[in-house]
C-alpha cells in the first residue's frame, strides 16, 4: 500500500513536471534561422557585407596604348594609337599608311587627323629615359579652306611595362584668328616648356607674328599647364 502511494505522487509529479516544461517551451522565444556570412564580405553578421574598394580608373589616369620597349627612341609611332579626346574623337586613333586617319568628331563632325612627322624626346621625371612627345593635328577634312582646327602634342611615357599617353597638351595662347600653332618642346625637370605661335588680328593666314610659351607641370603621370607668357 505504501509503494501504491509513492508511485502515485511521482506519477503527478513527473505529469505536473511535464507541464511546466511545456509551458515554458511555449513563452521561449522561437531560435532564428543561421546567419550565413555572404561571399566576399564581412563575417561579422551585425556589421553586414563589406564594400568592394572603388576599382573605376581616374580619368587623369595615363592611358596605355601598347607594351614599350626600354627605350622610347624605339618606338615606330606610325603604329602607335593616340587619344583622340583633344579633336572631340573618342577612344584611340589608329593611323593609315599615311599617317591619317578619319574620324567623327563630338564638336566638328567629320574631321581628319594628321601624325606629325618629328617627334621630340626629353626627360622630366629624371628616371634616365627620355619621354616622347608626338605631334598630332585635326583638320575639317577639307569641308572649308580654314582646315586647321587643333593642334596638339601627345605625351608618351613608360609606365611599367606599358607605353602610355599621359597626357595630350594644347596651346594655352588663344589667337585673334585661326588656329595657335605649336612650335617646339623643351625638356626640364619636372615640366615641358611648350612653344607657341600666335595669330595677332592683322596677321595673315601664313604668318602668326605672336611668340608665346607655356609651362606644363608634371606631377606623376599628370600635367598641368601654367598661364601662358607672351615673349612677343
Amino acid at each position: 500500500m505504501a509503494i501504491s502511494q509513492r508511485t502515485g505522487s511521482f506519477t503527478a509529479f513527473s505529469a505536473f513536471l511535464a507541464i511546466l516544461l511545456m509551458t515554458g517551451a511555449c513563452d521561449a522565444p522561437a531560435p532564428g534561422p543561421r546567419v550565413e556570412p555572404s561571399a566576399g564580405g564581412s563575417e561579422d553578421p551585425g556589421r553586414g557585407p563589406s564594400s568592394p574598394s572603388p576599382t573605376a580608373a581616374s580619368p587623369d589616369a595615363p592611358q596605355v596604348v601598347g607594351p614599350a620597349p626600354r627605350d622610347l627612341h624605339d618606338v615606330d609611332w606610325a603604329e602607335v594609337p593616340v587619344p583622340g579626346d583633344f579633336c572631340g574623337v573618342p577612344g584611340l586613333v589608329r593611323w593609315n599608311a599615311d599617317g591619317q586617319a578619319v574620324a567623327t568628331s563630338r564638336t566638328w563632325g567629320t574631321v581628319r587627323l594628321i601624325l606629325g612627322r618629328e617627334v621630340q624626346y626629353g626627360d622630366t621625371d629624371g628616371d634616365q629615359h627620355d619621354e616622347a612627345v608626338v605631334y598630332v593635328g585635326c583638320d575639317d577634312n577639307g569641308a572649308t579652306q580654314n582646315t586647321q582646327l587643333v593642334a596638339s602634342y601627345v605625351v608618351f611615357d613608360r609606365v611599367g611595362d606599358n607605353l602610355a599617353a599621359i597626357g595630350t597638351i594644347t596651346p594655352q595662347q588663344k589667337s585673334a584668328s585661326y588656329t595657335t600653332a605649336l612650335v617646339r618642346a623643351d625638356f626640364e625637370p619636372g615640366r615641358i616648356i611648350v612653344h607657341e605661335k600666335w595669330y595677332r588680328p592683322n596677321d595673315s593666314h601664313c604668318c602668326p607674328s605672336g611668340d608665346a610659351t607655356t609651362f606644363w607641370s608634371r606631377e606623376g603621370n599628370h600635367l598641368t599647364p601654367g598661364a601662358p607668357r607672351i615673349t612677343s
